[in-house]
């Protein structure tokens, strides 16, 4: 997938009228700091509670938090980038960064089409036998793999020249931005939507116990809540690279380099690249999107499980439940049952038989 620092680092750099160095680096503080504790949160949840670590649902959890952890640590590179308006960490860093972009977010997207397939499979046991701790841990080092090898080509296209952009023609960044297209979003989704239809219809014909419906429905709500988030997160920034690339009539300093006669200069005209408010403001809300979607999964998990918010309280110290308005459980002595009153004996004076 194109690294996002080809949006962003290139979009800041312009004549923009919109101020980033106020609105980008906010943005992505709080969405550091609120991630980065979801996510923590998170896993002292699961892991510390022997019955659900050893679950593999929790496993694919646990690896599409680590995903959104790794999306989280490219966060300072944008907020130090978007206050100077300018590339200051190297070239290094740039392709560091680009490439942890493409990885973390096939991490993401695998780790919930997979969910996907293994909630079907706990759903309805009878059309394939749910999925062993062993065949997830396997399954999780595919969707690493996976990542890595589809992310390394596309870092030896970075060039660094005082910025950080795609040194690539129109027709390369398309033959790039098509398939990521298609692997990082279509196809991905494609299958959650119909593990997720098959689910939904499974547990509209099969009615088991109450607790056991109620279980599925928020794992299944869970599910289809993250994919939302990452769908609605993810399709501005594919949009605006679709029109950047294929529009001629759009020119950022975001654009792909062309050919000599695609950016021709007037006599005397400063080569500055100029962006319109509307690019500037669908470019903003991209950015913006991508920076907080980290952020979602961990209140998703904590809203529809309810022992989870148990297990949180319990292992936070008695000074944040307090605050936190939790009744502190009051432990009663059972005191014996009250005995009956002892019926008393009408009184008999004592009676003397006369002696004969």
């Amino acid at each position: 997938m194109p690294a996002i620092v080809n949006l962003l680092f290139n979009v800041v750099s312009t004549n923009t009228t919109i101020s980033f160095t106020v609105v980008l680096p906010t943005v992505s503080l709080v969405s550091l700091l609120v991630g980065v504790g979801g996510h923590l949160l998170l896993w002292l949840v699961l892991v510390r509670n022997p019955r659900s670590r050893s679950k593999p649902s929790t496993v694919l959890l646990l690896n599409l938090s680590l995903a959104d952890l790794g999306a989280l640590l490219t966060l300072p590179c944008v907020l130090l980038s978007a206050s100077f308006r300018d590339w200051q960490l190297g070239g290094g860093t740039c392709v560091l960064l680009g490439f942890m972009t493409s990885v973390t977010v096939g991490g993401e997207i695998f780790s919930l089409a997979a969910l996907s397939v293994l909630r079907y499979r706990i759903v309805a046991p009878h059309a394939r036998p749910p999925a062993s701790l062993t065949q997830v841990s396997c399954t999780v080092v595919a969707i690493w793999l996976v990542s890595v090898t589809m992310a390394l080509p596309k870092v030896t296209y970075i060039d660094f020249e005082g910025g950080c952009t795609w040194a690539v023609s129109r027709g390369e960044w398309l033959s790039f931005l098509v398939p990521a297209f298609l692997v990082y979003y279509v196809a991905p989704l494609l299958c959650i939507a119909v593990n997720c239809g098959l689910i939904i219809s499974h547990l509209r014909g099969c009615r088991g116990t109450r607790a056991a419906d109620r279980r599925n429905k928020k794992a299944t709500a869970l599910l289809i809540g993250s994919t939302l988030v990452f769908a609605v997160s993810w399709l501005p920034y594919y949009a605006l690279e679709f029109v950047n690339v294929m529009s001629p009539y759009v020119s950022s300093a975001a654009s792909p380099v062309g050919p000599p006669s695609e950016s021709q200069h007037l006599p005397g005209e400063p080569d500055v690249t100029r962006v319109s408010l509307l690019w500037e403001v669908a470019s903003l809300v991209a950015i913006l999107l991508v920076c907080l979607a980290p952020c979602w999964n961990p209140p998703l998990y904590f809203l529809l499980s309810r022992p989870a918010v148990r297990q949180l309280r319990a292992l936070l110290p008695s000074f944040f439940r307090k605050h936190l308005g939790e009744t502190p459980v009051q432990r009663w002595r059972i005191a014996p049952a009250p005995q009956p009153p002892a019926r008393s004996l009408p009184h008999q004076t004592p009676t003397h038989r006369p002696t004969q």
